[in-house]
């Protein structure tokens, strides 16, 4: 078992190493994104990720100020942001937000597309502003109808059609009650469709291992019938639907969204994936039965999880949120600490349990690391708590197998501890001295040992039975 665990060990740091190398690329790219003050474009620029040093911002808490308002004030008004995404967390207020663009070395006006990487954002508005006047402006939202898109994407984005050898104001309006993260990004529309692409491909690779393994886990679940495969499902189905409302993928195929993939109820998804997860936990670990020190504590928070879920109803969309994220990182860290107890003391089906927790905690520490800028912001990044969640997913599948594996063996040694008791009372049957038999009802022999048979003058049980006399006759 020793060195399973340092195999496995070995191999999640290996993993771990890979992601790195990976991200070095973006992360050396990320050092010169924006010189002199402006996201400058040239015919050499594919993409331009990182704004870090361009972007101002101004809060706007009441959600008073137009865009005139915003013209006519002095430029110190602003504040410069540097260092990573821009991040305000959960906030009631309004942000607007600033860059210039400037492009140089052509003689035409050149397309790019402007992506705000955060699709549960309620309403953005882009002013394009030269020489002081807004030029033009569009809206983009979370309730928006598909069709009114510049693009029918996840992600707020809007096409920008930019003057040669000049300087483009962009001013962005942005209010959202979710976190409030402002990714930012440029892209050549070239790049754009490669990484639209990428994107695809990565979402339909995590959606679809997440049902692919739903499906065969309802096919275990039905089959076994082991309690913890049922919550198993159930958190599947719940993480899907989660995953499906964070990313809003897939609803723009469909005519309107169903509720059920309503950000509105993002809490509630997260809270029941909670809520099936512990009860998985507490069933696979066997707490209840093998250790109830740990059971008390996964007893304290399946209790913590109701009373969220009931107090949410009550509670502001921001607030039931920010809660809930908090909550996941403690209820992570203590499943971490029991499931390892419970593989170093008496489970060993817990090992795989152990590593899924610890792999789905650091896809989202990778990206609380992104947003708050110490690691660069790219696909893997930015798919990270995905990644963390679908190897999670992966591994409780080799827990499960592990708990049926011992299931089976604890009912194979119950089956031989049963053989072996059943030939014990086999050899005292016949070895015994005095006349032993069973009668029916309707007085006939059903077994009788071979003392029995010589008592009646038979030579063997077997012709004592063939014959079947009358018991009381004989």
């Amino acid at each position: 078992m020793q060195q399973r665990f340092y195999e496995t060990r070995n191999r999640v740091l290996v993993a771990l190493l890979m992601l790195v190398v990976v991200s070095l690329p973006s992360l050396v790219q990320a050092k010169n994104a924006c010189p002199a003050g402006s996201v400058v474009l040239d015919s050499t620029t594919s993409s331009v990720r990182n704004l870090d040093g361009c972007i101002w911002y101004l809060e706007d808490a009441g959600h008073e100020l137009a865009i005139d308002d915003i013209l006519a004030m002095p430029e110190e008004q602003f504040s410069l942001h540097r260092g990573g995404v821009l991040n305000f967390g959960y906030t009631d207020s309004a942000y607007w937000t600033r860059f210039d663009l400037t492009t140089r070395g052509s003689q035409v006006a050149s397309n790019w597309i402007l992506e705000l990487a955060l699709p549960l954002v309620d309403e953005v508005w882009l002013y394009v502003v030269r020489d002081g006047r807004v030029v033009e402006q569009r809206r983009a939202g979370y309730l928006d109808n598909w069709d009114d898109r510049d693009l029918a994407v996840p992600n707020p984005t809007f096409r920008l059609q930019l003057l040669p050898d000049a300087t483009t104001t962009v001013y962005l309006r942005t209010t959202t009650t979710n976190t409030f993260r402002l990714p930012v990004t440029l892209w050549h529309p070239d790049s754009y469709i490669e990484k639209v692409s990428i994107d695809e491909a990565v979402r339909g690779v995590l959606l679809g291992a997440i049902l692919a393994i739903l499906a065969y886990n309802l096919f275990v679940a039905v089959s076994v019938r082991e309690r913890s495969n049922i919550y198993y499902v159930l958190y599947l189905v719940c993480a899907a639907v989660f995953i499906g409302t964070e990313q809003v993928h897939g609803v723009q195929l469909l005519d309107n969204r169903p509720p059920i993939l309503d950000k509105a109820y993002l809490h509630f998804q997260i809270i029941l994936t909670w809520f099936f997860g512990l009860l998985m936990a507490r069933s696979l670990l066997e707490t209840q039965q093998r250790s109830p020190d740990l059971d008390q504590v996964i007893r304290l928070c399946l209790y913590s999880v109701t009373a969220t879920f009931v107090l949410s109803f009550f509670m502001p969309y921001s607030v039931a949120m920010e809660w809930i994220v908090v909550g996941s990182i403690l209820l992570s860290l203590i499943l971490i600490v029991v499931s390892y107890l419970s593989w170093r003391y008496y489970n060993p089906a817990a090992r795989s349990y152990f590593f899924a927790w610890t792999m789905a905690l650091i896809g989202f520490g990778i990206y609380a690391l992104t947003v708050m800028g110490y690691l660069p912001l790219n696909t893997f990044t930015t798919y990270a708590p995905q990644f963390g969640l679908v190897a999670q997913i992966i591994l409780f599948s080799f827990a499960l197998a592990d708990r049926i594996k011992q299931v089976q063996g604890e009912a194979l040694a119950w089956n031989q501890r049963a053989l072996a008791n059943l030939q014990r009372y086999q050899s005292l049957f016949d070895n015994a001295i005095e006349g032993v038999f069973q009668m029916s009802p309707d007085r006939r022999f059903v077994t009788a040992n071979p003392a029995m048979a010589e008592l009646l003058g038979y030579s063997s049980s077997r012709e004592l039975l063939q014959d079947n006399p009358d018991v009381l006759e004989t």
